[in-house]
């Protein structure tokens, strides 16, 4: 089941986080697929409930585009484009702080391993990485990614995807 309060508090811890630089949108799409999908496979339930689409640069959050714009017009973030040599950023900036319960310990710490862990990567190489996922690679474009298949990543992949 999807948790808005989740996925907004989700954004905003990431967009706080000191193990993650140069945070635009894409590669924001794509911590948030590798969180839900470790909580998934630890956890047994991700930590926002969202549903994901297979998009051409990796999996994208179903309900991610809306959320930000109310986000943006609630004054929670805000979002700046930025040129960077031969890209465009859409920075996202955390404007407020989230509420200390939301998360469990438990989610907490497999949040922060995960940030640790690809939070200073670029957004191409988090998108290349999310291709590697069973999840994304058997969708169809445009649809839905199972749930069943975000339980194996691509270490568990057995045709080495």
């Amino acid at each position: 089941m999807f948790r808005e309060d989740k996925f907004k508090a989700l954004v905003l811890y990431i967009g706080n986080s000191p193990f993650v630089n140069n945070l635009g949108i894409t590669k924001l799409w794509k911590l948030i697929y590798f969180i839900d999908a470790a909580a998934l496979r630890v956890l047994g339930n991700s930590v926002t409930g969202s549903d994901f689409i297979k998009y051409e640069h990796g999996p994208v959050p179903g309900k991610g585009e809306k959320i930000i714009k109310r986000m943006r017009t609630n004054g929670e973030v805000e979002v700046i484009q930025e040129n960077h040599h031969t890209f465009r950023i859409n920075r996202i900036i955390a404007k407020i702080d989230i509420q200390d319960d939301i998360f469990s310990l438990e989610e907490i710490s497999l949040i922060d391993e995960i940030l640790q862990n690809y939070g200073q990567q670029t957004a191409s190489y988090l998108s290349e990485l999310s291709h590697r996922e069973p999840a994304w690679h058997y969708a169809e474009s445009l649809q839905k990614l199972e749930h069943t298949l975000m339980l194996y990543g691509s270490e568990e992949d057995p045709d080495g995807l």
